[in-house]
């Protein structure tokens, strides 16, 4: 068995300084293997999105073991039209990941850039454009291709398709699909809906009050949920099919 990507033992964190310092997350295990989708699950609140944040270096003040082994990780987020540079149009916004990753030459990003287009569904037409011209679920592509662009093979999809409609949402799920498949990636999936989590992911761990309480595979935790909160979540989940 190949090496976790991911490994995670006892991990805790805080925010805050001082007086105001609160501790966030809670003895956290978990693991995610190399070509593995693992869903974190929980309510706003229950610790998920501060998870991703340890995992890609934007929380520091922890405690434990967080091991990440691949280069580049990247995150997308909830809201595609606020993690894009409104300003910028989207051949500019995919070419700015390779000019930090230091491709200088213009020619060879725009190449790696028209390339790139087809995987995430998008054609030559879009790079013209800002990303107010674009469609919600354009938009996300776009924020996929920039998270992929640089070859990076772990990503974190924070709430990738809670902003969608019920279409658009099974629309990027194939994607991601496809893309992992095709390009051998890794993804920590952050969600509140098991539903949606059921369609992607190979293994879920539910959270809440900053804990993992209940972890196995989907299917699993789909017919057999053990925890009374995965049995609140799942019920949630069905009642909005």
């Amino acid at each position: 068995m190949a090496d976790p990507i991911v490994r995670i033992a006892h991990l805790n964190s805080w925010y805050g300084r001082g007086r105001g310092r609160r501790q966030i997350l809670q003895d956290i295990c978990l693991e995610l293997a190399p070509g593995e989708v693992l869903g974190v699950v929980g309510e706003s609140g229950s610790g998920k999105s501060t998870l991703a944040k340890c995992v890609l270096g934007m929380v520091t003040d922890i405690t434990g073991t967080l091991e990440v082994h691949s280069e580049r990780p990247q995150m997308v987020f909830q809201d595609p039209y606020g993690s894009l540079n409104p300003a910028k149009t989207v051949g500019w916004i995919l070419e700015e990941p390779l000019r930090a990753a230091g491709v200088r030459d213009r020619g060879e990003r725009r190449r790696r850039v028209a390339d790139f287009l087809p995987l995430v569904g998008l054609e030559a037409e879009h790079l013209g454009r800002k990303p107010a011209q674009l469609s919600g679920g354009q938009r996300q592509r776009v924020a996929i291709a920039a998270a992929l662009i640089q070859g990076s093979r772990l990503i974190v999809l924070d709430e990738p398709v809670s902003a969608l409609d019920v279409t658009l949402q099974a629309q990027i799920l194939r994607l991601l699909a496809d893309l992992k498949a095709e390009l051998g990636l890794s993804y920590l999936f952050i969600s509140h809906d098991l539903a949606v989590v059921y369609q992607l992911c190979d293994r879920v761990a539910v959270m809440t009050g900053g804990r993992v309480v209940e972890e196995g595979d989907v299917d699993g935790i789909y017919d057999h949920p053990q925890h009374e909160y995965t049995k609140k979540l799942l019920s949630a989940s069905l009642s909005l099919d």
